[in-house]
């Protein structure tokens, strides 16, 4: 009986990739995965199946909470696509690069050249999903790039406006000196935003800015608005400790350090300041 079995089994007919298809309209990505994994082990170098591998493979990674299963699907992602990219046509390459981009970049900040490399080919065939420019500033900021980063966040802000989007941008000008137009977002987000946390964010960014240009009064009031928020702000408490060192005050500028040491004890300013 054994043997009849297994003889049975391995004749057994393979998923149809018209059924594949359906379940990814359905979105359900596990059955893509399995299907094209059962394909694959027969017809190893199909590219259909090799790039909805990759697809699934990709979005049942978004999905994941635990995460070493998480980055086993992220490498067979990648690993599929790759693949895929030399086996289909040039008119399939720029959906494959799209998730084949975002994938590098999810894999970490040592393969943003890759991620770099994939989405703008994904972007110069012109694809238009909302999150391409976004993850296209991304992979630049990574690599110190932010002009081109910038341009990235305001083509992707133009389409799906947000405050996060908002606050990136400053931060990016922030990277190239264009202090102004930092301050300009900076002061756009804590205008626009209901996220609490992003405006104490902003508002740190700015007090940092407004010390740096000699605004010291206006400075100080950025992160006495933190602490009138959150007590617990270990950056607010740092910061006030650069303005007291600033004016003379050593005594006040410790304590502020200590409590921001308390806070977080890693606090890489503080330590610095406190010789820890």
């Amino acid at each position: 009986m054994i043997g009849v079995f297994y003889f049975r089994s391995s004749r057994a007919s393979l998923p149809s990739i018209s059924s594949v298809y359906a379940d990814w309209n359905n979105q359900d990505y596990e059955s893509v995965y399995k299907n094209t994994s059962l394909i694959l082990n027969k017809r190893p170098l199909d590219g259909e199946a090799l790039a909805l591998n990759g697809f699934a493979a990709y979005y049942m990674y978004v999905g994941q909470t635990e995460p070493s299963a998480a980055y086993m699907y992220l490498d067979s992602s990648i690993t599929n696509l790759r693949k895929a990219w030399y086996r289909v046509s040039d008119t399939e390459k720029p959906q494959i690069s799209y998730i084949l981009g975002k994938a590098y970049y999810h894999r970490g900040h040592y393969y943003s050249d890759l991620a770099m490399k994939y989405l703008d080919y994904a972007d110069s065939a012109g694809l238009q999903y909302d999150d391409l420019q976004e993850f296209r500033g991304l992979a630049a900021a990574q690599l110190g790039e932010y002009e081109i980063a910038i341009d990235a966040f305001t083509e992707a802000l133009a389409k799906k406006p947000s405050d996060l989007l908002l606050y990136t941008i400053a931060q990016n000008y922030n990277n190239i000196g264009d202090i102004e137009k930092s301050k300009q977002y900076l002061l756009e987000t804590i205008r626009t935003t209901n996220d609490e946390v992003l405006q104490l964010k902003c508002r740190y960014m700015l007090g940092e800015i407004l010390f740096f240009e000699g605004d010291i009064e206006d400075a100080k009031k950025e992160f006495d608005l933190i602490l009138e928020k959150d007590e617990n702000s270990a950056d607010a408490h740092y910061g006030l400790g650069v303005i007291y060192e600033n004016q003379g005050d050593l005594v006040r500028a410790r304590a502020e350090w200590r409590r921001a040491i308390r806070l977080n004890p890693v606090h890489p300013g503080a330590r610095q300041k406190l010789n820890l």
